[in-house]
């Protein structure tokens, strides 16, 4: 009974998709500027349900991290103006 060795052929590697570049923009921009980071993102998973891209985690963390941001910034603006329209109401006797 002969054995004989084990053939080793060669595999296709495994196909990989790009990341969408939309992904990644939305996950820099949710930091530097969040309106863009929410719009970025959208586009980001409207593309890859399209295309089938890689880069789904970082378009949702994206247009939820801009969502955050600039609700964040919106409570701090009216938060500013409360403080200044309060200081300025204050008459003198």
């Amino acid at each position: 009974m002969s054995q004989q060795p084990a053939q080793y052929g060669y595999q296709n590697a495994p196909v990989q998709r790009p990341t969408e570049t939309m992904a990644i923009l939305a996950i820099i921009f949710a930091f530097v500027f969040p309106v863009l980071g929410i719009v970025f993102g959208v586009i980001g998973r409207k593309n890859i349900a399209r295309n089938g891209n890689n880069g789904r985690g970082l378009a949702t963390a994206g247009m939820w991290l801009g969502i955050v941001f600039t609700v964040l910034t919106l409570v701090y603006i009216v938060v500013v103006v409360a403080i200044v329209a309060s200081s300025g109401m204050q008459t003198a006797p």
